[in-house]
């Protein structure tokens, strides 16, 4: 099976067809995504960008859901 970075992807389709999966297939496939070996460092690179591009201050944990609840 052809490595989905090598090909090209309709995004779209992809995302039509997640959209029709019953929400237990959709739980299933976000199980088996986050297996993936490099999905946590991809995951926290991806949060500590949107955290750097919006300003977000360091915080430790307290500080951090008194800020995403306000």
């Amino acid at each position: 099976m052809a490595r989905i970075k090598n090909i090209d992807v309709n995004y779209n389709q992809i995302k039509e067809l997640v959209c029709q999966l019953a929400f237990e297939k959709k739980m299933a496939l976000i199980k088996e995504i986050v297996k993936d070996k490099d999905y946590r460092k991809n995951f926290y690179q991806f949060s500590e960008s949107l955290a750097k591009k919006h300003n977000v201050p360091q915080m430790n944990e307290s500080e951090l859901d008194k800020f995403l609840q306000d």
